[in-house]
């Protein structure tokens, strides 16, 4: 006797093994198991009573062929699972077979994953590794009405068992998952392949087609790459260029120009918060990529990127933000990852936008700038755009080694090798605009403004500047200088200058003060 004439004859064949499931399964009728007794002989030598093959398809649909409960097939997952095409909560991966030129793959192999139950409400009848209908973790029936996918819903009592072998006694079926990747290579499988080309064509609505993306999606590893499992089918985003399918991890979004493109799950929740397609950034053009500062990432998009220093922190870089973070190196440069989304300032002029190592800002007043390190710490330590400086007016001005100016609609922020970064604004970068700013006589500030009842004052490399109440700043330098701070200085018997210190014609300086002249 042949290994298939002695797996389906006789009391102890699959004629007799169906026989005593049909009495213990009231879901599966005895004719409807016998239907599937012609499947490869392979999958029957492997474990007779164990696995019972699947019935003839009565009819193709667009769903594909055996699409109706009477066909005897089991559902797609995820017609029963919200569109996801992984095994609901309750079943798990029990078994796998191939089947060959399927359009749904490329006229590859598609690779169908049985998701069985679990034996939750008792574990009677195990025996035979199939535990008792009424222990099973769903219930029999079929897929919904609204859909063409109205196959078996946890009825076929089988197991083929190359998956989850720790698991010694499952329920029946409950849904199928899909793959056009080996399941061995994404979830807990053997290699050991059965084959039932019949299932090549077997489809529902909620699973995405064969195409760029899908193409992608395989590429990556399918199931076992960060996106995981589909869950939507293939969609137009509907502006007449796009076309894409959500997973659990993920998405992947196509266009004519672009290709198909993955997103994380951090990105995809960034770039739709930014308004997705019809935003600012519109489509991705590039997968998520190691940022060139450790720890971080970035995603490249038409009009800019999605960036972070975590999958924590996420947001959006545009247009005209994204020119000149590029222009300052990106994640690589002084400002570093961005830390929050673009935001208008209290003002309702301009906007900024914050990032590890400072801010890019603008208005309608000014350019486009960015303020970092200790600019940025200045600025805000300043008010910000509502202090004194106001907005930039322009980027970092190297003047000479460690040297460089940043000026503002109220004043500059400099600073050298040798000096702290200082603000100089008001009545005092008048007077020092005025002196000829770093190039002239004072050159570089050294210290912030130092304020009294009466008025203020700020020190720089070359001298000293000093307002009486809303000013004008005046200078003073030199011999006058030492004289007038050995005499107390503006608390002093002097008190504040009223002229700026100038050169006489015997080669020595002179200034007034409110208390009289200092010449020397």
């Amino acid at each position: 006797m042949s290994t298939l004439e002695d797996l389906t004859t006789g009391p102890g064949g699959v004629a007799g093994f169906v026989g005593s499931l049909s009495r213990r399964f009231r879901p599966v009728t005895r004719r409807s198991l016998l239907l599937g007794a012609t499947v490869a002989a392979t999958a029957l030598a492997t474990k007779p009573k164990e696995y019972v093959l699947r019935p003839v398809p009565a009819y193709a649909t667009i769903c594909g062929p055996g699409n109706t409960a009477s066909s005897g097939w089991t559902v797609f997952c995820c017609t029963i699972n919200n569109g996801v095409n992984a095994c609901p909560p309750g079943s798990f991966a029990a078994g796998w077979w191939k089947a060959a030129d399927s359009s749904w793959c490329g006229a590859g192999y598609r690779y169908i994953v049985d998701c069985n139950a679990s034996c939750s409400k008792c574990t009677s009848g195990c025996s035979d590794g199939i535990c008792d209908s009424r222990c099973w973790s769903c219930s029999c029936g079929s897929g919904s009405t609204a859909t063409c996918d109205q196959r078996r819903v946890c009825c076929n009592a089988f197991r083929y068992g190359q998956c989850n072998t720790q698991v010694k006694c499952s329920g029946g079926v409950h849904c199928r998952v899909v793959s056009c990747v080996p399941p061995y290579r994404w979830t807990n499988c053997t290699t050991t392949s059965l084959v039932d080309n019949r299932t090549s064509e077997h489809s529902a609505p909620c699973l995405p087609v064969w195409n760029a993306i899908e193409r992608k999606y395989d590429a990556m590893g399918a199931q076992g790459s960060y996106l995981r499992a589909s869950i939507t089918p293939s969609r137009s985003v509907g502006d007449g260029r796009g076309v894409y399918v959500r997973y659990q991890g993920g998405g992947i979004y196509w266009t004519s120009t672009t290709g198909a493109i993955a997103l994380t799950s951090h990105t995809l929740r960034g770039w739709d918060a930014s308004g997705g397609v019809y935003g600012q950034l519109r489509y991705p053009i590039a997968d998520p990529a190691p940022g060139r500062r450790a720890g971080g990432w970035i995603q490249a998009f038409e009009h800019g990127a999605l960036a972070g220093a975590s999958n924590a922190a996420i947001a959006a870089v545009y247009e005209p933000s994204w020119t000149v973070w590029k222009a300052n190196n990106r994640e690589a440069g002084p400002l570093g990852y961005p830390v929050a989304a673009r935001v208008t300032n209290p003002d309702a002029r301009g906007w900024h936008q914050q990032f590890q190592g400072g801010f890019i800002t603008d208005s309608p007043a000014t350019p486009t700038v960015a303020v970092y390190e200790t600019s940025a710490t200045i600025w805000v330590r300043e008010g910000r755009e509502a202090g004194p400086l106001g907005y930039p007016t322009a980027g970092r001005t190297v003047t000479g080694t460690g040297m460089w100016i940043q000026l503002f609609e109220g004043g500059a922020i400099a600073d050298t090798g040798v000096t702290t970064t200082t603000a100089v604004y008001g009545v005092m970068y008048a007077g020092w605009q005025r002196f000829g700013r770093e190039a002239g006589l004072l050159k570089y500030p050294t210290a912030s403004v130092a304020r009294d009842t009466r008025g203020a004052g700020q020190t720089f490399q070359g001298g000293q500047l000093w307002a009486l109440g809303a000013g004008p700043a005046r200078l003073v330098y030199g011999s006058v200088l030492t004289g007038w701070t050995n005499a107390g200085g503006a608390a002093g018997s002097y008190g504040y200058p009223v002229t700026d210190t100038t050169a006489t014609g015997d080669g020595r300086l002179t200034c007034q003060f409110e208390g009289g002249t200092i010449t020397a």
